[in-house]
């Protein structure tokens, strides 16, 4: 039997997705015409409904196959294609073909992270992603650029920063290093009243300056993960080294050695 095809789309996790979709397509748009600010700005914009489909769709009950190829497509635009023409618009434009090329690195590397996500879904480990995620890859490169762009910065290193930065974030998209996934917290149970007021301190925070705070924060992410990956390496060596000295205490215990007499 041929597998029966669901007529019509849930609208309102679609509406977010296109949202997502039309920011990332703004912050190309932007970009080309100069207007960097705005351009990095929009990827935010990008990231936050990205953020809200998954969770609406499953609040309403309307998760659908449909709905998660679409939103692969919209991060592909939005977190792949996006961050990386906003970069080469703004600072690799002037290293000529090697400034293009890593901008393709990035794209690339976007692409293959989603695609592995996508396979890995139901089999990976739910509390760490593989690889950098792409809205945190592309929060990092918009954050660059809209921190430089707001506070005037010209110290003459921000094109061979945007370079190296490009490319690292591009090849961490598809390393094996682990990050923080923050699916453990439960945000529909009861939290202290405390809680609240904290969460709205960390908004004021950020409002005081966004652009320079929001890249602290991704800078801080990315760099999470290495040091996340060396600790998951210890704690599984530490396990084997445990379990072998247990199996040789054993054997020891069932085969003690026996003594020959010269005499």
């Amino acid at each position: 039997m041929k597998p029966s095809f669901e007529k019509g789309i849930y609208l309102l996790p679609n509406l977010m997705t296109t949202t997502a979709l039309f920011a990332g397509f703004y912050a190309v748009i932007a970009g080309m015409n100069g207007y960097f600010e705005q351009g990095a700005i929009a990827i935010f914009v990008a990231m936050i409904f990205d953020g809200l489909d998954g969770r609406v769709a499953r609040m309403t009950n309307s998760c659908s196959a449909f709905g998660a190829e679409y939103d692969s497509l919209a991060d592909m635009i939005s977190f792949g294609l996006a961050p990386a023409l906003l970069l080469y618009q703004w600072a690799l434009h002037d290293f000529g073909k090697l400034g293009w090329l890593i901008a393709f690195v990035y794209t690339v590397g976007a692409a293959l992270r989603l695609a592995r996500f996508n396979t890995q879904v139901g089999i990976a480990d739910k509390r760490y992603f593989q690889g950098l995620p792409s809205p945190a890859a592309a929060a990092l490169l918009a954050g660059f650029v809209w921190m430089v762009e707001t506070n005037h910065i010209q110290t003459g290193l921000e094109s061979f920063f945007a370079l190296f930065l490009t490319l690292a974030v591009g090849l961490m998209m598809v390393s094996n290093v682990r990050f923080n996934s923050f699916k453990e917290l439960n945000l529909k149970g009861k939290v202290p009243f405390v809680t609240l007021l904290v969460i709205v301190l960390v908004f004021v925070v950020i409002t005081l300056k966004p652009a320079v705070i929001l890249f602290g924060v991704f800078f801080l992410y990315a760099l999470s993960g290495p040091v996340l990956t060396l600790r998951l390496l210890q704690q599984k060596r530490s396990e084997r080294r445990s379990k072998k000295r247990k199996l040789v205490g054993k054997n020891e215990t069932e085969n003690p050695s026996s003594e020959v007499d010269a005499s």
